[in-house]
């Protein structure tokens, strides 16, 4: 029954009487006054939540096992989501596909952890979670945490040319007693060896500004009152590097002239090796 466009103020009917015209039949009265086209607008609903936990675990000096790392849930629903573990190596990640069921509170991603007996930093490896659908990401990324518990390389250093005229090169072996699976650097400054010093003007312009900054080689003092070091640096795996000392010829008569390094792994309680070096006067 259509209603006219004018005349009647819906708002203001009060009554409405149907007075039937035809023969015998049946009449619908329908109530649709504000009714649109469509479907009723959409109710919010609340999407779960996931939130990346942190987890340690000890490594162990062998064999490979399998932790569970937490994963929160909160709220209901069902989702899916990506999680990214990144693997021992440091460079990849595992990605695990996590489907989130009604009513879960947890997600549990395994991560595999290896043992062994090399020293090397506390890993960090970080997880990450992305949302894939019906679910948001509240806290993203966290860590597992597998501390060192290997005891640190010692050293030893080992002389491969300690006695040189000037113009030669001083050089000795810095060994690890073990290799290790992170970087190791070992690093010395120089020190009064209690005899005759070599000085600045004893060794190569070139190496003393590349081991020292902001330093110039004149006037001429003893090595051991600059900061002049000598390094040595590990990549995982090697155990045998090299430092030397490029020494400079010159036309001044001198005694024999020494140099010494105490040299140390960087971290802390490593023990600490000495190399001392000679140069002899190569005058007439």
């Amino acid at each position: 029954m259509p209603l006219p466009a004018r005349g009647i103020d819906l708002g203001r009917v009060a009554e409405l009487e149907l007075v039937p015209e035809g023969g015998v039949g049946e009449a619908w009265l329908i109530d649709a006054h504000g009714w649109s086209p469509g479907l009723p607008d959409p109710r919010p609903v609340a999407l779960p939540r996931v939130d990346v936990g942190a987890l340690t675990v000890e490594e162990g000096d062998s064999g490979t096992r399998t932790a569970r790392f937490p994963v929160s849930v909160s709220g209901r629903g069902t989702g899916s989501v990506w999680v990214f573990v990144q693997n021992a190596d440091g460079r990849t990640y595992t990605e695990h596909a996590v489907a989130i069921e009604p009513g879960q509170r947890e997600v549990e991603v395994p991560v595999q952890i290896t043992g062994n007996t090399r020293w090397s930093f506390d890993a960090r490896r970080p997880v990450l979670a992305k949302a894939v659908g019906g679910a948001v990401v509240g806290r993203f990324v966290n860590r597992l945490t597998v501390p060192n518990d290997d005891p640190l390389p010692t050293l030893t250093a080992t002389p491969v040319t300690d006695a040189v005229t000037e113009g030669g090169t001083l050089a000795w072996r810095i060994t690890l007693s073990s290799a290790a699976d992170s970087n190791v650097t070992v690093q010395g400054r120089a020190v009064a060896p209690g005899g005759v010093e070599l000085s600045t003007t004893d060794v190569d312009e070139t190496w003393f500004r590349q081991r020292v900054s902001q330093e110039e080689p004149l006037p001429s003092r003893p090595l051991s009152s600059t900061r002049v070091s000598v390094t040595a640096y590990f990549t995982p795996g090697e155990v045998n590097r090299e430092v030397f000392v490029l020494t400079a010829p010159d036309e001044q008569a001198e005694p024999a002239e020494q140099v010494r390094f105490d040299l140390a792994n960087l971290q802390p309680g490593a023990n600490t090796v000495t190399v001392v070096g000679t140069v002899t006067d190569n005058t007439p």
